[in-house]
């Protein structure tokens, strides 16, 4: 009879762990790299572009939780409104997840609800008319996306940023590893805004409202650099490392130049990209050497931007103007 009841007590406990119900919430901290995000507060991208921010709202929706040695738990029917600065600190509700690997959301407002008329909802509701507006219209359906502040050297240059489209409605997953504690279990992830604008000059300022250009890369920016696990550390590159970098001819007059590059490591451990000054890569050259030509023949006359890049991160930019 003692060892009954020993294992119907054990099987309870067990039942009563496995079935454990732990509140789930998600806290995102907002920062312009490691430090504190604030308004108008000056910044640096990764081209090396001066900027500040006084505008920066984005959505987030369809949020799953993966769990549990691979579970899959998605949180229904819920939309957040972030503001750059405004905490987040949002209950998820309460499920049966003791341990999280991953974190899957979504930049924008998804298709079936994208279209929807936003006088509908309560004047509480994410998704219902707001000032600033973040509704694009009927067709177009929300900005995903929007950022404005000033760039340059004297923050004289006023560039915005309002990413929109179904098209750009990207799955942004986050690896974690975040164990629930006294039946609470935080989600808590870093936003890094200078990421935003990764790969996007607006020394000259930029305007792009749509779905391509410049507007479109400031949410694949979101899906692919933005959000980390908080406080984890951000690796940098030694830029001294690299003791000249250059292109030549530039002005581009004969459909091509070359890579002049002085560095004191394995040059083959460096990329270079070009892009547009809307933000649009046209071209990724991998493991680069000194003196390798850049076929620019199909390129328009105009300005271009070449970036040096290692381990992924752009570490020094250059115009390049083709004629």
């Amino acid at each position: 009879m003692k060892r009954i009841l020993l294992s119907a007590f054990l099987l309870v406990a067990l039942m009563a762990q496995i079935n454990a119900q732990n509140s789930i919430s998600l806290k995102i901290n907002h920062k312009l790299a490691n430090a504190d995000f604030t308004m108008n507060q000056g910044a640096t991208n990764n081209l090396g572009d001066d900027f500040n921010v006084n505008r920066l709202e984005y959505y987030i929706s369809e949020i799953s939780v993966v769990h549990d040695g691979g579970l899959e738990t998605d949180i229904d029917d819920l939309w957040i409104l972030v503001g750059a600065g405004r905490t987040v600190d949002v209950e998820l509700g309460e499920y049966d997840i003791t341990t999280v690997e991953q974190l899957k959301l979504h930049i924008g407002v998804e298709e079936e609800y994208n279209h929807l008329d936003p006088s509908t909802y309560e004047s509480s509701h994410p998704l219902a008319p707001k000032n600033p507006s973040m509704h694009w219209g009927w067709s177009a359906g929300y900005r995903f996306v929007a950022i404005e502040g000033n760039g340059g050297s004297d923050f004289n240059q006023v560039f915005q940023l309002h990413g929109l489209g179904d098209s750009n409605y990207f799955t942004t997953t986050i690896d974690l590893d975040i164990t629930a504690e006294n039946a609470a279990l935080e989600i808590a992830l870093d936003a890094d805004y200078t990421r935003v604008l990764e790969d996007i000059s607006v020394s000259s300022g930029v305007i792009s409202h749509g779905e391509t250009g410049a507007a479109k890369k400031c949410v694949e920016n979101f899906r692919d650099f933005v959000f980390s696990p908080a406080g984890e550390s951000v690796a940098t590159i030694d830029f001294s490392e690299v003791s000249s970098f250059k292109t030549f001819p530039n002005p581009v007059v004969n459909g091509s130049t070359r890579i002049e590059l002085d560095v004191t490591h394995d040059i083959y451990s460096y990329d270079l990209s070009i892009t547009s000054m809307d933000g649009r890569q046209l071209q990724y050259l991998k493991a680069i050497s000194n003196g390798q030509q850049i076929d620019l023949n199909e390129y328009a006359s105009g300005m271009y931007l070449i970036n040096l890049i290692k381990e992924g991160q752009s570490i020094i930019s250059h115009k390049l103007f083709v004629r």
